[in-house]
């Protein structure tokens, strides 16, 4: 239906400025197929909220409620020093609040600071829950214990895969591809913001991923290894020996070095009298924008080109592959892999001829001749002074380095910080009261702790302020705890990595156990160490302190 043109532009964004301040009650009535469409500030489509100025502060004020929501709903799994332990806390962030609060990101975040200041009470929210800290912790504390990347990162780095998924979309695909557009402005969402995060990845020949193919995935057979640590060597090649006359081993590996360049190799044995006997090898340089993952793939398409240009008659050949991910995607191939895809069509032509191909697992840098051989091979492609004509960029590089920015970029904001979104394993079972008081230590807002706009009251040693801090590292009144904790931790007592270092952790639990330090506001200074399974000192039966408004 087309609409007569005086009324289409009352019902379309504005023009100009000049047009926010006209209500809305004076648009004439649009009426569609009988309905009556009535004029809005804001509408909602596919979970956002599109303003009239295309702001997105009332989608940002929409996703910061919706994310408290989603938080409310896990408050009952904890209450003061009882619940849920702080990895369950951090999963449950991560898979629940984080994607409902962000939901379609890369059509409205901008990076404004009008819609930063929205969303971050809510994302501190999320931390604060995580780590059970007061309101004026200081934020940099806060997602550095939470173990969550500082907001406008994640979001960046959410937008920069999506427009990599779209570099990736056939040319018919309703979506269009990230393109520059100077007609329009910078601070406004869509192809042209997502083109400028990802223009200085989106380099040379990308990855085809969308040409079909209709050819068969690889059956996998089980592995003569159960894993890489019960007799690898020797299981392979009792394997080996249990084959017949005339079966073909395939070898595959890649490699990358620490400068990024990516190499492949392969090597093709033939079985004759229980022994392998080299039919072939090669080596091939795929340049700086791959993967060990994508050179495993190519290494086999490889081996299947030149085993199908060989003389040799027909039977049956073993990958052995020890990438378990390539192997997957050699079986089902689902997100359309293009040397994975390659290798398919290579190894259809080989069953036409009759023969039978199939994958194995094989453990790598175990001294199995053949695994070896390959990734020797491999290291040599990575020094090929041509690179191979199937080079190009892989999706999987550029996801990759999408991940790696995003590392880089948490570090530098959060220098304490270990940049991973796996919660630290030494955490995880920990009682959630022991997590918590650790973490009211390190930023010096136990029950110890002054407010603070107050001053700390004396040490009851006479030798400093009564802080969190003093009584970990100086207290005379604690040096018999203290020196039984030296005894299982290492590093500077006085450095705040001594508190987040993985190899301290049992020795400061029983310490802060012992002392009462973080758990509750008295201190026992002559308390003996309780064993795990005893009661210990917690403010469960103590009301929670009071810290006050945010840290100036």
């Amino acid at each position: 239906m087309i609409l007569p043109k005086p009324i289409v532009p009352h019902h379309c964004l504005p023009l100009n400025s000049k047009y926010k301040n006209i209500s809305l009650s004076s648009h004439p009535p649009l009426r569609v197929m009988n309905t009556t469409i009535i004029p809005k500030r804001q509408i909602k489509y596919l979970g956002v909220y599109i303003d009239e100025s295309l702001s997105f502060l009332h989608h940002a004020s929409m996703a910061a409620s919706q994310g408290n929501r989603v938080l409310g709903s896990f408050n009952f799994l904890r209450h003061q020093s009882r619940g849920i332990p702080a990895h369950v806390a951090h999963h449950l962030a991560l898979a629940a609040v984080l994607p409902a609060m962000f939901w379609a990101s890369p059509a409205w975040w901008t990076g404004t600071p009008m819609l930063t200041s929205t969303l971050k009470l809510t994302y501190n929210a999320i931390a604060r829950w995580i780590t059970g800290l007061p309101y004026n912790t200081r934020i940099t504390n806060l997602l550095t214990l939470a173990h969550l990347p500082p907001m406008e990162a994640y979001l960046d780095y959410l937008s920069l895969r999506y427009a990599i998924r779209l570099h990736f979309l056939p040319s018919h695909h309703a979506l269009s591809r990230p393109c520059a557009d100077p007609t329009t402005h910078n601070h406004l969402p869509g192809l042209h913001r997502l083109h400028n995060l990802s223009k200085h990845l989106i380099v040379g020949k990308l990855e085809d991923r969308t040409t079909t193919s209709t050819a068969d995935g690889i059956q996998n057979v089980s592995s003569p290894n159960p894993d890489k640590t019960t007799s690898p060597q020797e299981l392979h090649g009792k394997w080996i020996r249990s084959l017949p006359d005339h079966t073909i081993i395939i070898y595959t590996d890649g490699s990358k070095l620490d400068s990024g360049v990516t190499g492949c190799g392969w090597v093709i044995y033939n079985v004759g009298n229980q022994q392998l006997f080299r039919v072939k090898e090669g080596s091939c340089h795929l340049g700086s924008r791959a993967e060990v993952y994508d050179a495993e793939l190519h290494a086999v398409q490889e081996a299947t080109t030149a085993l199908l240009a060989t003389t040799i008659p027909c039977s049956t050949a073993f990958i052995c592959i020890d990438n378990q991910a390539a192997i997957d995607t050699l079986e089902f191939n689902k997100d359309n892999h293009e040397y994975a895809r390659c290798t398919l069509e290579c190894i259809g032509q080989l069953r036409l001829l009759g023969w039978i191909v199939s994958t194995v697992w094989c453990p790598s840098h175990c001294g199995i001749m053949g695994n070896e051989r390959a990734d020797t091979l491999a290291k040599i492609g990575t020094s090929l002074p041509v690179p191979c004509r199937h080079a190009l960029t892989t999706k999987v590089w550029l996801q990759t380095q999408a991940r790696a920015q995003l590392l880089q970029r948490w570090k530098q904001e959060l220098p304490l910080s270990n940049p991973s979104f796996t919660f630290p394993t030494h955490l995880h079972g920990v009682d959630w009261a022991d997590t918590r008081a650790l973490w009211r230590v390190f930023s010096n807002r136990s029950p110890s702790d002054p407010h603070p706009n107050e001053t700390a009251d004396p040490c009851p040693c006479g030798q400093d302020l009564h802080t969190s801090h003093h009584l970990l590292q100086d207290c005379t009144l604690l040096a018999q705890q203290r020196s039984r904790m030296r005894l299982s931790t290492r590093g500077d007592l006085k450095s705040q990595t001594f508190l987040t270092n993985p190899a301290n952790w049992l020795g400061l639990r029983n310490f802060l156990r012992a002392t009462g330090l973080g758990h509750t506001g008295k201190i026992s200074y002559n308390r003996q160490p309780t064993p795990s399974g005893e009661d210990r000192a917690s403010d469960s039966d103590s009301p929670e302190p009071d810290f006050g408004i945010f840290e100036p």
